[in-house]
Parts: structure tokens; sequence; C-alpha cells
């Protein structure tokens, strides 16, 4: 049987409104925001992030990716995270809209990606799979993958297929329904946890300088669902006290529901911080680095090469 050519994935651009953000979410579950940043940007979130990529395991499965790794503590470790991607227009514009059946959404995990040569595709999957639940009536996660180096076809750019979130839950992709998101530097490519999505092949020159495909990967989700890092311990008061208000909300420090995710005697979790605050007027934000910086990080092999 012959299968249709896919849908592309749809494109836009840094000044696109938000009326053509939600109408791509809606229809194809996915789009990528052409240099919703500038290079600099994502080169400064590189610097931030690469003094602690060596203390970071690879992955040990073929989904989880052995020519792959994930380190954490992005929203504490990068400031220009915090200041410039956690909260940007267009991450806003699209949680409210795709996460809008519940009264609270928020970053559930942060982590920069690296895809080393070798690494071959993954399998195609649902990110909603993960919560080992029955499938949810309506989108509970939508992700954000920044592109801090280019996403294409050699070095294993994320591969989607377009409108699979409307799919039955018992249909599966066969070969030649997915297509790369192929992206510049500084885009960001959204889609929800219902589209069906998986790391591309890295095919690329292993011993190229930027033989590595680098990325921050930013899931959100209802206000409902566990987050995927336990953010209240990564970041305690005396870690965040400084931060944004709106992004202390934004990684937990709210109530998620009318009676859900209270603090003590059922009190806003924002408490914690202000109370922190009215006992330490000076207080700074400690950053929660467990490696100490090197001040150029070594050339990294693939280890698939």
């Amino acid at each position: 049987m012959s299968v249709a050519p896919p849908s592309p994935i749809p494109r836009l651009g840094p000044s696109s409104s938000e009326a053509d953000l939600r109408d791509a979410l809606s229809e194809a579950g996915c789009c990528v925001v052409e240099q919703a940043v500038s290079a600099e940007v994502m080169d400064a979130v590189a610097a931030e992030m690469l003094p602690f990529v060596d203390a970071t395991a690879f992955g040990t499965t073929d989904f989880a990716g052995i020519g792959t790794r994930r380190t954490g503590l992005v929203v504490g470790r990068s400031r220009t995270f915090r200041d410039h991607l956690a909260r940007h227009p267009f991450v806003v514009s699209a949680g409210d809209h795709v996460l809008d059946s519940a009264l609270v959404w928020n970053l559930s995990f942060a982590h920069f990606f690296e895809l080393f040569p070798g690494e071959p595709a993954q399998l195609l999957h649902r990110d909603t799979w993960k919560y080992g639940a029955p499938p949810f009536p309506a989108e509970v996660d939508l992700n954000a993958l920044w592109a801090v180096t280019d996403f294409n076809e050699t070095n294993g750019a994320t591969r989607l297929v377009p409108g699979s979130h409307l799919w039955d839950d018992d249909r599966r992709p066969v070969p030649g329904e997915d297509v790369g998101a192929f992206a510049p530097k500084g885009s960001v490519l959204f889609y929800t946890g219902k589209v069906f999505h998986g790391g591309g092949a890295h095919t690329g020159d292993a011993d190229a300088e930027d033989s590595v495909r680098l990325a921050v990967n930013a899931q959100h989700s209802v206000g409902w669902l566990g987050q995927t890092e336990r953010m209240l311990l990564e970041y305690p008061p005396h870690v965040a006290a400084s931060w944004d208000d709106d992004l202390l909300r934004f990684i937990g420090y709210q109530r998620t529901g009318p009676a859900l995710g209270h603090w003590r005697n059922a009190e806003d979790p924002f408490l914690a911080i202000e109370e922190y605050r009215m006992a330490n007027p000076s207080a700074a934000a400690v950053p929660p680095e467990t490696v100490p910086p090197k001040t150029v990080p070594p050339k990294k092999e693939s280890p698939t090469s």
C-alpha cells in the first residue's frame, strides 16, 4: 500500500502572529518558528551549559540513545535560558493555546541536549506515553525544542508526523509519514504531547568541529500532572529567591487547581519565596552547580564512532 506524502511542518517567523501560531498547532500539532531568538542567545546558552556536560552519562538504551546526553538543571545553570527562553512570548502563547484545558500549566523539565554522530534514528513515539496512563482526552504536554545549533538532514533533526495529534489512539506511523524539522540556529520547534516524533539519525562527520547537534528541550505540562523534574527540590527558596516572580510560579511555586498544589496549611507555595525574601532581604540566587566549571570545554568525541 502506498503512503501519501507527509504533511509539511508549518513554518513561522519571528514576526508571526499569535493567531498564526495557534492555527499551526491546532492543524498540525507542531510548527517551527524560525530564528525566534538571535544566534548570540544560543551561543550564550551553550557557554553556560557546556561546562557541565562531561559529568552527564550517555543514554544506555536504544530509545534513550547511546550517542545522546541530556544535562539537567538548565533553569539554574543558564541565566540566558531564564531570561530569554523559559517564558519567551511564543512559549507562553503556545502553552496558553495547547494546554487551555487546565487552569494552570507549567514547565515540566528542561534539558541541554547533545546528539552525537553515529546515533541512529529514535523510535517514533508520543510523549504522553511516559505517564503510563490511559489516553488523555485533551493535550497535556507541549514541547519547545530550541535549536542551539542548526537542525539539518545529517545531524539528526527531530522527525515528526504532522497531524498525528488528531489520530485515534491505536494508530501508529508507517515509514514515510514522518518529516524532518529542519531549522536554523535560534529557532524553536513546538510539538504537542500527542504528536508522533523521534530524534533523527545523525549521519554527520564525527571529525567536524560542529558535529554535535545541540538543543534545549523544554517540556511543559498541565498543572495537575506531576512535573518530570522535581523543580522545587532543585531550586529551593535559597537558590531561586531572586528570580523573576512569573518564572518562579512557572517552575512550581503556585497552586495548580482550586484544591491542588497547596503548601503547608493549604497555603500558596509562593509564600515560601516571600517568607525567605523577608528573612533575607539581600538574598541572591545561589547557582545550583554541582560540577566545577571549566574555562574551555574539551572537544567531545562521538561514543558511537
